[in-house]
């Protein structure tokens, strides 16, 4: 009677599927990583945009730039770093209402006079544009990019001359005019309105969690 012998995999040839999966693994880790950060990026630079686009209907529409901050001059730009405080009435400009959606109080003395009298929205925000959405939020929260980074910078043209510049904060290498030529400088700055940012330079100066490595820079221009 003739014997069946057993097929299978010898612990030799199952040692080299586990090495071989584990460099294509090693090969495709970084890709796929590279791949959902430019993702990141690009969604972020997106709602920075409507951010901009927010901030332009605003101006438009009451004929100045939201109130989030110190009292405007007409001799500088306005950059308000907005982790710092400015960040929830920023929402309440221009979304029209608090981060949960209840509405801002009076229109003649209250948040409405303060920052949307119209109480209109010129720009949504959701939940994934906040730190921690809990029940604080509409005093606490704090807006935040795609990586999580809270140091946004928002800065405004107003002296009205529809330039930037001189803006005295970590900047982007995009923006920095010692990395690039066309960043912005104190004497001629760039064309624009509205400036967003985050970048790598400045994180982790808030809670300490986040590092270089774990952000990008992100930026929105109109």
């Amino acid at each position: 009677m003739r014997s069946r012998t057993r097929s299978g995999f010898t612990l030799i040839e199952l040692l080299t599927v586990i090495a071989i999966i584990g460099i294509l693994a090693a090969v495709l880790f970084p890709a796929i990583g590279a791949v959902r950060k430019k993702a990141k990026i690009s969604t972020g630079q997106t709602t920075f945009q409507q951010w901009c686009a927010g901030v332009s209907r605003y101006k438009s529409v009451y004929g100045f730039y939201p109130n989030i901050g110190a009292s405007y001059t007409t001799t500088a730009d306005a950059l308000h770093k907005l982790e710092a405080g400015p960040g929830i009435p920023f929402v309440k400009s221009l979304y029209g209402k608090n981060p949960t959606g209840s509405p801002l109080s009076g229109a003649a003395t209250g948040e409405r006079a303060k920052y949307n009298r119209n109480a209109e929205e010129f720009c949504a925000f959701g939940k994934d544009d906040y730190e921690l959405f809990d029940a604080n939020a509409n005093t606490t929260g704090k807006l935040i990019d795609k990586f999580g980074n809270t140091n946004i910078r928002i800065v405004f043209d107003t002296d009205g001359n529809g330039t930037i510049k001189g803006i005295a904060t970590p900047l982007p290498d995009d923006l920095d005019a010692t990395k690039n030529a066309n960043g912005i400088n104190s004497t001629t700055g760039i064309p624009a309105r509205v400036i967003i940012f985050t970048t790598t330079k400045d994180v982790g100066s808030t809670d300490g969690q986040l590092g270089a490595d774990d952000v990008a820079d992100i930026i929105a221009i109109q």
